[in-house]
């Protein structure tokens, strides 16, 4: 979700409290895979905010977090400036599994599929374009958010024997905002992304099949009553 934390039209936002749930969903390889996740600030400190990510699962209650799962980590103050690497501005992270938290130190929690996606901030578009208005129905709330649509492209010529391949990596992010959602304001976002490739001079060898991947999320709950699930710490 943090992918979009560079991007004025995204508006940033983060207090002790504030609390996001987000159905995720990813298609890729004709597979298709939902998770729900919570991201919640629970402490404010010198060295930053303590952010907690959370699965969840569903309960005669509603979302809960997953016992004993989740990441906790200490994100500086600087980020309000939406300047450098987003990863460079976490100071810690500690893995939680089966109740028990461990430190993880940059190389291991930058391999974290949770972590790393989390601050997969590497995101320049080569073009912004204003999608208008739509309402958005969150926990019975209207939300009148602004879209936005980010597009982005990468070529890359890679020699071959006796020809060269010519690799296209398109990514689109769709985005749907309101700014009393906490964090970035988000309340629905969608990344597509696309890779195909040409071999030049044609019919001397086959390039391979394009690929494509498609991740969605949809605001499912939020607000400013996080309590700190991962205990000790």
């Amino acid at each position: 979700m943090f992918t979009l934390w560079q991007r004025a039209e995204a508006p940033l936002s983060l207090a002790v409290g504030d609390r996001v749930d987000y159905s995720a969903t990813t298609l890729e390889a004709g597979r298709r895979t939902t998770e729900l996740v919570r991201v919640q600030c629970v402490a404010d400190g010198p060295a930053g905010w303590q952010l907690e990510i959370l699965p969840l699962e569903a309960t005669r209650r509603g979302l809960a977090p997953r016992p004993g799962e989740g990441l906790r980590l200490v994100l500086s103050h600087d980020v309000s400036r939406r300047e450098g690497d987003l990863a460079g501005l976490v100071s810690r992270v500690v893995q939680w599994s089966g109740g028990r938290g461990r430190d993880l130190d940059p190389a291991q929690w930058r391999d974290d599929p949770l972590a790393a996606s989390l601050l997969d901030a590497d995101f320049r578009p080569d073009a912004v374009t204003s999608q208008g208005e739509t309402t958005r129905v969150v926990e019975g709330r209207d939300l009148l958010c602004r879209q936005f649509t980010l597009v982005a492209a990468d070529t890359v010529r890679i020699t071959l024997p006796r020809g060269e391949m010519v690799q296209v990596h398109r990514r689109e992010i769709s985005a749907a905002v309101h700014p009393g959602v906490p964090f970035l304001g988000l309340a629905f976002a969608a990344e597509r992304s696309e890779t195909s490739a040409t071999v030049i001079p044609a019919g001397r060898r086959s390039p391979p099949p394009p690929t494509q991947k498609v991740e969605t999320m949809e605001l499912v709950g939020y607000g400013r009553d996080a309590e700190p699930a991962l205990n000790g710490s």
